[in-house]
């Protein structure tokens, strides 16, 4: 008579319960993915759409792009300050001023960096107790022809999209602005009638001075915004005349300024 050997029941449930374990693990890290990607797609994406839009009134209006800009403001606590300057220096940025009477650290890329694009970061401690800094990104991307290759658009949007998920949080802020020119004068009322109606823009302040202007105004195709005289605003537009026989054209939103 052949004798069956009993199963190992305690081996088995032991084996059930490890793939419980990983699927437990697998779930909690398939979670902590969809968060970031959240927290990415509230932060990035947004300012992606008003840069795309920027570029397209200057690529239908046949100007020519001569720089992209795009500033992230954060106030954070950072109680490790070595490991932070040690993700900053992962992204090739290296400390440019060391400036301890005003507690200002700044960073800059190569300024030869391919494809015309430069970076900089400055860290200000606003708390000496607290741990607290004001994180100010900057990237900044010049052009020489009329139209942006969405190949170096591409670069542009993956570094600002790799510093935003290693150096900021869901909190921070985002500025943008778009800048070009034109051979001569252009027609300013055609040209803002056509951004107007582009960006379903609500003009709040104009200033006029001779051969400058600038328009304030609020699009409900932008999320964020400021305050201005009890006025919601989170776009602007400035016409500059005749600098070396060109008109030149910014686009942008508005950013309040604080000197450190």
């Amino acid at each position: 008579m052949n004798t069956l050997f009993p199963a190992n029941t305690s081996n088995k449930k032991g084996v059930r319960e490890m793939k419980y374990l990983f699927l437990s693990l697998a779930t909690v890290g398939m979670m902590f993915f969809i968060d970031q990607l959240l927290i990415e797609t509230k932060t990035n994406i947004e300012s992606q759409n008003k840069l795309d839009d920027m570029i397209e009134i200057v690529e239908e209006q046949n100007l020519n792009l001569s720089k992209l800009q795009t500033t992230i403001k954060e106030s954070r606590e950072i109680s490790d300050l070595q490991s932070f300057i040690s993700k900053i220096n992962g992204y090739h940025l290296n400390m440019q001023e060391d400036d301890k009477e005003h507690n200002r650290l700044k960073f800059d890329s190569d300024r030869q960096e391919n494809k015309g694009i430069t970076e900089s970061i400055l860290l200000v401690r606003t708390n000496q107790q607290q741990n607290r800094y004001q994180v100010i990104y900057t990237i900044n991307m010049t052009e020489t022809t009329n139209k942006t290759t969405p190949e170096v658009l591409e670069v542009y949007k993956e570094k600002v999209n790799s510093i935003t998920n290693e150096l900021f949080t869901e909190d921070a802020q985002y500025f943008s602005c778009v800048e070009a020119w034109e051979d001569g004068i252009i027609d300013i009322v055609r040209f803002i009638d056509f951004v107007k109606s582009r960006l379903k823009m609500t003009i709040i302040d104009e200033v006029k001075e001779p051969h400058f202007n600038t328009w304030t105004g609020f699009t409900p195709n932008w999320e964020n915004k400021l305050k201005q005289n009890d006025e919601e605003i989170n776009v602007q537009i400035a016409v500059r005349e005749r600098i070396g026989d060109r008109t030149t054209i910014t686009i942008g939103t508005p950013i309040l300024i604080h000197e450190y």
